[in-house]
């Protein structure tokens, strides 16, 4: 199918990362001063902890809508709207007396900055095709992977230093200058005759998506390969500190490490879409993360469970996992050119919904014994490889992206 419009030209990679890496960002930067937070206002640490639930549950429920907003008003206002709503509410959280209202406001700083992500991919497919595409999600993959390394340290030391509210305060910080960076650099890249979808199509729009295979099929994809690594996340740092006798602080440098291998993984996917094309980079990344999960199992069935054995394997996972997901993204969106910010919001979500669904079983179903965590990874990695199956079971899937007839959303 031909081109929708002429393509603009491509903003800079560089803001698009800076916009959606402040959503993990936002979460992870947190994560140290919860004990402060749950010391300051007197509650447990597990009311502290709503702190971090309250973002992740306003990250899911905010990207469908905003993804709908950046079909029907355009990328650059509902960006600019977003990130005014993530300063005010990380301002309102640094001013906060209750631990009601600060969950509240973390709530809003989601819904706020979730809108980086879900227009950064959208402006992607608009000025990119579909190689380009992925090359530049790659990329943003990396900055995103990068953000959860830095948070964690700067969060620490901010708090240690000047007070929790002092997070809040460098979280507005960089909105403003996100914000201020998006309204002088960032045209509108949604052409100007461009079908807007009406507010009544909003359910229609999302029906389409849910009825197209190779869409579930990649968000799928998206949400079993961040499965594989949240359930390790969920037990990590027990498992470390229980097993190993390291402690947190050490297991977080460890995650840290993992988590350079995630950007490493995106920049190596980026650097092989060009040469071989994105199909074959996900298809190779997808049979190794089979490959690594079982490794996991293999590994501690026949040498236990060791520091190695359970780094390599997961080190391997993550690597992998920066190559799959920005594939995955760009290829969700690219079967829907006419609705891009929507079927960004929606595989965004659906993603993180999969993937923090094996979190909450991971955390249940752990009793100390880290065999029974490797066949839930493998598990994910498999079903990883089954979704890529899905994709493949529609010629939609490969080549120049289409939007299948039954799928177009309807002309305003």
């Amino acid at each position: 199918m031909p081109p929708l419009t002429p393509r603009p030209e491509p903003p800079s990679v560089l803001l698009l990362g800076i916009a959606s890496s402040l959503s993990p960002f936002g979460v992870t930067i947190a994560v140290p001063i919860l004990a402060g937070i749950a010391t300051t206002f007197a509650a447990s640490a597990g009311a502290a902890q709503f702190v971090i639930s309250a973002y992740l549950l306003g990250l899911a429920l905010a990207q469908p809508f905003n993804g709908f907003l950046c079909d029907r008003l355009g990328r650059r206002p509902v960006l600019l709207g977003g990130f005014g709503v993530f300063v005010a509410a990380s301002v309102a959280a640094a001013y906060a007396t209750q631990l009601e209202l600060l969950i509240a406001c973390r709530f809003l700083q989601a819904v706020g900055v979730s809108v980086g992500t879900v227009a950064s991919r959208a402006v992607v497919r608009d000025t990119r095709d579909a190689a380009g595409a992925a090359e530049a999600l790659a990329y943003i993959a990396a900055a995103m992977g990068f953000a959860p390394v830095v948070a964690p340290i700067l969060g620490g030391w901010l708090g240690a230093s000047w007070g929790y509210q002092t997070v809040f305060w460098i979280t507005a910080l960089m909105g403003v200058v996100t914000l201020a960076a998006i309204y002088l650099l960032l045209p509108e890249t949604l052409h100007a005759d461009s079908a807007r979808p009406r507010w009544s199509q909003w359910m229609r729009n999302y029906r389409a998506l849910f009825t197209s295979g190779p869409f579930i099929g990649y968000t799928l994809v998206f949400g079993f390969i961040q499965g594989c690594f949240f359930a390790f996340l969920a037990i990590g740092a027990t498992l470390f500190e229980q097993r190993f006798g390291i402690g947190a602080r050490q297991f977080g440098l460890w995650w840290g490490l993992m988590a350079i291998s995630y950007v490493l993984g995106a920049v190596a996917s980026g650097r092989l879409t060009r040469r071989i094309g994105p199909e074959r980079v996900m298809r190779y990344s997808v049979l190794a993360a089979l490959a690594a999960g079982w490794l996991a199992v293999a590994w501690v069935s026949l040498r236990g469970v060791t520091v190695p054995g359970v780094l390599v394997p997961m080190g391997l996972l993550m690597l992998i996992a920066g190559s799959v997901t920005p594939g995955a993204l760009a290829g969700a969106v690219n079967l829907f050119p006419r609705m891009a910010g929507t079927a960004s919001g929606l595989s965004s979500a659906a993603g993180i919904v999969i993937g923090g669904l094996f979190t909450v079983i991971a955390g249940y179903s752990y009793d100390g014994d880290y065999r029974d965590i490797t066949y839930l990874i493998a598990g994910c990695a498999t079903l990883t490889a089954a979704s890529w199956y899905l994709v493949h079971r529609h010629p939609t899937a490969t080549g120049e992206p289409q939007t299948p007839a039954a799928n177009r959303p309807r002309e305003p």
